[in-house]
């Protein structure tokens, strides 16, 4: 979700500041993983802001470094093998999605390097399993029969707690607990969790630290049993015969230290910074993703 603020920007520079002479010419058509992003935007909200606000602000800002975009637009995606699959057929120059179904469906010879919104300049993002610190629920085991809540289509989110019972109890999470809730938000989960209508759920920092700074209680009421650091929910990168992928990481990252504009975008999509990423940022998620599968292999 972060990631997208990226480049969904108005500015409202005047344009003598763009009568740099054009050098190059080039399209930037963005293909979007849409369920990773709609916590914080709704999918009609990012469309508009995608194929609207990106054009003047991508346009713009390009040509100030002599590069001209003659099309600009956003293809969301609600599925991640067909987004591969218009990236193979030429159809896309930039892909944003989560990092683990990145790593999953893309090759790192397909890729290049792009650049990620941070949600904190302090702390990275990272995933959390809570629970309420009443009920001495400190270990996995603890969590035999109890009621826990996930993200809705979060692979990582699934796996990453998956991981967590196969390690520590030699049983799938499904089998082991007594109920699993599915919620779209995970702001809602901590409140389920604080409110006592769930034992324990996965959440990612950035909501629980949004949810403790409303009602700091609930750091009091709630323990952390388990965490997995990331450095965004969202990665972005470009195609790997994009020829203008350097010029335009540079471009976004120092629009957004420079622009008021840009700044209040990325305080609406809970995001503080531009960072760059690196295709081997892809890499933990990958022997992740290895590591997940070993775990399950040897429970059978």
């Amino acid at each position: 979700m972060a990631i997208l603020c990226i480049l969904s920007i108005v500015s409202n520079r005047c344009l003598a500041e763009t009568d740099t002479a054009i050098w190059a010419k080039t399209r930037l058509i963005m293909g979007i993983y849409s369920p990773s992003i709609t916590e914080n935007a709704s999918l009609s909200d990012l469309e508009i802001s995608m194929n609207f606000w990106a054009k003047d602000f991508m346009t713009e800002e390009a040509r100030k470094i002599g590069i001209e975009i003659t099309e600009s637009r956003a293809a969301l995606f609600d599925n991640m093998q067909d987004m591969h699959a218009a990236f193979q057929q030429g159809e896309l120059d930039m892909v944003v999605g989560p990092p683990l179904m990145l790593s999953r469906f893309f090759k790192s010879d397909e890729l290049q390097d792009g650049f990620t919104a941070l949600v904190s300049e302090n702390r990275p993002e990272s995933l959390l399993f809570i629970a309420r610190s009443d009920k001495a629920l400190h270990s996995i085991e603890a969590f035999k029969g109890k009621h826990i809540a996930l993200i809705d289509n979060d692979e990582l989110a699934t796996m990453f707690l998956d991981s967590l019972f196969l390690k520590h109890v030699r049983q799938p999470v499904q089998g082991f607990v007594g109920q699993i809730d599915k919620q779209q938000k995970a702001s809602r989960i901590v409140l389920d969790v604080y409110f006592n209508k769930v034992d324990g759920g996965v959440v990612y920092r950035s909501a629980f630290d949004v949810m403790v700074d409303l009602n700091p209680d609930i750091a009091n009421k709630i323990d952390i049993v388990d965490q997995y650091p990331i450095k965004s929910r969202n990665f972005s990168f470009f195609s790997h015969n994009y020829p203008y992928a350097k010029h335009l990481s540079t471009l976004a990252s120092g629009a957004f230290q420079s622009s008021p504009r840009a700044k209040q975008i990325l305080e609406v999509f809970k995001a503080s910074e531009i960072a760059a990423c690196t295709v081997s940022d892809l890499d933990v998620f990958e022997q992740f993703y290895q590591r997940y599968q070993v775990l399950k292999t040897q429970v059978k």
